[in-house]
């Protein structure tokens, strides 16, 4: 039977039916107590707030906005919410397009001609909103360049001139959904090209008209900015995180949680602002006629413990944001953050299991092990080297009879069998592996928790490689898109010498022609006649980068 409660809330709320404007004190003190936890006396904190049903019924502050001054953060403090500008940002090309500046489904290339003329198909505005241009992550190209971006004089010029150079994408356009930091960068200069407005300028009045005054985009990291809370870090003893890039667009929206919850309120009202109710309403809702259903306009979408919800998480240095809004409930959290130690994600669902009717109270927010265990398992054939869709290597060892997971940079765990096919970790009963076969009869592995989401390993090959072959590898290899060499230098059991532009990296040869650094995946690419012609890289946010041999 599925359990309608919401934990403590006979005693702690003060509700009849939807129509609950306030919680109880009961309730306020409850949440109050919960929060502080998480702040220490003197250290930075976090600023927390509930909308609903058009109404503030909790607004509360914790620990300091400035160390140096112990300022304490209050309803003027103003924080980097990271990501959770992007709603802002999409919320932008809907408004441009409500007054027919542009169109959703325009190719990007009608304002930006110059960018990947070798690609034949459409790249829409409406691709880049949702995450399904293909385009490749500029901060991951960064990073694997070796550039540390944020310590870096960058800005959205520097970005776009990246973008520029690549030629390919990471998947045709529309077939996938993958987020790209790069697709907002790319949205701010079709702003500017549609407006004739710089971008911070145009969104300057869109603030102003929602009434969010205390809102606005960085666009130099030297600006004053007032109230603004120092970013920081917990490293024996709290120290400001420094960032001096001026990247923004894809975050970089420095705000208040008074706005946010003014926007909130807007959002929940669906009144009381110059945005139409079909502008607003279309930002709350995926993208009409797309495919992708995880992602709309700068929100993602999902179920939490048996209710529908939008949200999204913004991360960058110590600053953290969240925000979670259940549309039937007409309830909204609000969490923002510039302690690297507070996981607003976390906060905020707290509160939600707290102040929510939940559909089932007790329900994990994914599967803690599988539908089904398989008694006749047998475990021949299982030990191997495994790769998961993340690009990561695990290796499932024997040692005496007994199984073990060995991750580079990780202790070895030893494997209990718990039941049938299905395993534990010997540190932590609650993380689970269980092993199948796919159509192909090749062995795989789902991994459990049921606070993230399951994690599958594919088995991977044992080819036999001789010395000649691991040789072959060796050499130079070049990416114009990136600006980049790496070279490969043979070590010993199956180690490689990675050269990046000048830095010393270490790579692994899980199996023949593929290479593993870090999360990266290096495909030895070859001819007909089995030449190498190059290498194909992979990673998270970066597909099909290949690099020629020289």
């Amino acid at each position: 039977m599925t359990i309608r409660i919401c934990l403590f809330l006979s005693l702690l709320f003060q509700l009849t039916g939807a129509s609950a404007q306030s919680l109880s004190n009961a309730l306020t003190d409850s949440l109050t107590q919960i929060l502080r936890q998480y702040v220490a006396a003197g250290a930075p904190g976090m600023a927390v707030g509930i909308v609903r049903n058009g109404q503030v019924v909790y607004e509360q502050y914790f620990g300091h906005s400035n160390l140096d001054h112990q300022v304490k953060i209050n309803e003027h403090t103003r924080f980097n919410i990271a990501s959770n500008a992007k709603q802002f940002t999409a919320l932008s090309l809907l408004e441009l397009a409500a007054q027919q500046k542009l169109k959703l489904d325009d190719d990007i290339r009608t304002y930006l001609p110059e960018f990947y003329p070798g690609i034949s198909e459409k790249i829409s505005i409406a691709q880049l909103i949702n995450h399904t241009s293909g385009i490749r992550d500029v901060y991951e190209l960064w990073s694997l360049q070796g550039k540390t971006w944020w310590q870096l004089f960058l800005d959205n010029g520097d970005a776009l001139e990246l973008l520029q150079a690549q030629q390919e994408l990471n998947f045709k356009p529309g077939s996938e959904y993958l987020y790209s930091n790069s697709n907002y960068i790319l949205l701010t200069a079709i702003v500017e090209k549609a407006t004739g407005k710089s971008f911070a300028a145009y969104t300057e009045e869109l603030f102003q008209n929602l009434g969010m005054k205390e809102t606005a985009f960085l666009t130099n990291y030297m600006a004053v900015i007032p109230h603004k809370a120092r970013p920081y870090g917990n490293w024996n003893g709290w120290k400001e995180y420094p960032a001096i890039t001026e990247l923004h667009g894809d975050g970089a929206l420095f705000t208040t949680l008074r706005d946010q919850l003014e926007w909130e309120i807007i959002i929940q009202e669906n009144k009381g602002t110059l945005l139409s109710q079909n502008t607003l309403q279309q930002s709350q809702v995926p993208l009409a006629g797309s495919t992708n259903t995880e992602y709309g306009f700068g929100l993602m979408f999902g179920q939490y413990k048996g209710l529908s919800y939008t949200y999204h998480d913004g991360n960058t240095g110590a600053y953290n944001a969240t925000f979670l809004r259940f549309p039937d409930q007409k309830t909204a959290i609000v969490v923002l953050s510039n302690s690297g130690s507070i996981s607003t994600n976390f906060v905020a669902t707290q509160l939600a299991d707290r102040c929510l009717p939940l559909e089932d109270a007790n329900a994990a927010a994914f599967p803690a092990g599988p539908d089904k265990i398989d008694p006749d398992f047998q475990p021949k054939g299982i030990v191997g080297t495994y790769k998961t869709s993340s690009g990561s290597i695990i290796k499932i060892v024997e040692k005496e009879g007994a199984l073990y997971r060995e991750m580079a940079q990780r202790d070895p765990v030893q494997l209990i069998n718990e039941s049938g096919n299905l395993f534990y970790y010997e540190n932590n009963e609650a993380l689970k592996m269980a092993f199948t076969r796919d159509a192909a009869n090749q062995w795989l592995f789902t991994i459990y928790l049921d606070s993230q989401a399951p994690i599958i390993g594919t088995r991977l090959s044992d080819d036999p490689v001789d010395q000649a072959y691991l040789k072959s590898l060796n050499g130079e290899y070049h990416n114009a898109e990136t600006a980049m060499t790496i070279q490969l230098e043979y070590r010993d059991n199956n180690t490689y010498t990675i050269m990046r532009n000048g830095q010393e990296l270490e790579g692994q040869l899980p199996a023949k022609d593929l290479l593993i650094v870090y999360n990266y995946e290096l495909i030895v690419e070859r001819d007909k006649a089995g030449n190498i012609e190059g290498l194909i890289l992979n990673g998270n946010r970066i597909r099909q980068l290949k690099f020629t041999k020289k």
